[in-house]
C-alpha cells in the first residue's frame, strides 16, 4: 500500500527542512512579514499559524503582538518544527507554542483564537475546505483570517522550463500542490463556502532576482520542488540537474535570473 498524501508531504518537507531558510528562498520571511504588516494583530491577541514551516509568519506575528499575546504554530512536519523553535530561540523570543498537528483536525477549542494565518500552506491540503471550516471553529467571532497563496505568474517561465526538463526525463508533471489557489475568484469563493465573510483580496509582486543558476538549484532542493526531483531515479538527478540548469543559465543577465514571487494575499472574517 503506499504511503497517504499527507505522509509524503511530511516526508518532502522533512527532507527539506535543514535548507529551508536559505537565502534563495527569502520570499517565505517577506510574505510572512508582508502578511502580518497587512494584518496588524493587536498586541495581547491569540494567534494561530497554520502549516507554520520554520515561522515565517510565526515570528513576527509573535513580535506584534507582545508583551502578552501568544502563537500557536501548528505543522505536519516535526523537522520543520525543530528549525521554526531555533528560530524562535535566535529571535529571543518566548511567545510560540509548536504542536505537531493536523490543519484540518484542530485541537483547540471553539471560538479561542483572535486570528488564524496560513502562508503557501492550505493549497497541500487534501480537503482545503474541511480546512477551513476548521479554522472557522476555532476563531473567534469577527476574528480574521488570512492567507496567501501563489498567482498564476509565480515561478515563470523557471517553473515551465524546469516541467519541460522532467518531461524529458520521462516524468509528467499533473498540476501541484502549489499551482491550486491560484485565482482571485477561487480564493473568494473558497472562504465564502466555509462561512467568512468582508473577503478581501490583494496580489502583490514578492519576487526578487536570484544571484545566478545555483540559488535557483538550492530553492528546487529545498522546496516542494524537491519531491518532483526525487521522482527520478538516483542516477538520473545529477544528469537532469546539468540539462535543467543549462537551460535556467539561458534567463541570466545582468542583474541576476528574476524569480517572479507574485502572492495573493486573501482575508476574510468570522
Amino acid at each position: 500500500m503506499g504511503k497517504s498524501p499527507k505522509q509524503n508531504i511530511i516526508n518532502v518537507f522533512d527532507r527539506v527542512a535543514s535548507g529551508y531558510d536559505n537565502p534563495s528562498q527569502r520570499f517565505f520571511s517577506f510574505c510572512g512579514d508582508r502578511l502580518i504588516s497587512k494584518l496588524k494583530p493587536v498586541p495581547g491577541s491569540k494567534l494561530l499559524d497554520v502549516a507554520t514551516g520554520t515561522g515565517a509568519v510565526a515570528l513576527p506575528a509573535a513580535q506584534a503582538i507582545l508583551p502578552t499575546g501568544r502563537v500557536q504554530a501548528i505543522d505536519l512536519s516535526e523537522v520543520m518544527l525543530d528549525k521554526a523553535f531555533q528560530n524562535l530561540q535566535r529571535a529571543g523570543l518566548s511567545n510560540i507554542d509548536f504542536h505537531v498537528m493536523d490543519g484540518e483536525n484542530l485541537d483547540f477549542k471553539h471560538d479561542y483564537f483572535d486570528y488564524i494565518t496560513c502562508s503557501f500552506g492550505l493549497f497541500f491540503f487534501e480537503d482545503m475546505l474541511a480546512g477551513l471550516k476548521e479554522w472557522h471553529r476555532v476563531l473567534k467571532p469577527s476574528a480574521t483570517i488570512m492567507l496567501t497563496s501563489f498567482s498564476p505568474n509565480a515561478f515563470h517561465p523557471l517553473a515551465d522550463i524546469f516541467r519541460q526538463d522532467m518531461q524529458d526525463f520521462g516524468i509528467d508533471i499533473p498540476e501541484t500542490d502549489w499551482q491550486r489557489l491560484k485565482q482571485k475568484d477561487e480564493c473568494h469563493s473558497l472562504l465564502a463556502q466555509a462561512g467568512f465573510s468582508d473577503i478581501m483580496i490583494e496580489i502583490e509582486q514578492m519576487g526578487y532576482h536570484l544571484n545566478g543558476v545555483n540559488d535557483w538549484w538550492e530553492l528546487v532542493t529545498h522546496t516542494a520542488f524537491r519531491g518532483l526531483v526525487d521522482q527520478l531515479e538516483p542516477e538520473k538527478r545529477a544528469e537532469f540537474q546539468i540539462k535543467h540548469l543549462n537551460n535556467v543559465n539561458e534567463l541570466v543577465t545582468d542583474k541576476g535570473i528574476w524569480l517572479d514571487i507574485e502572492t495573493i494575499f486573501t482575508s476574510g472574517k468570522k
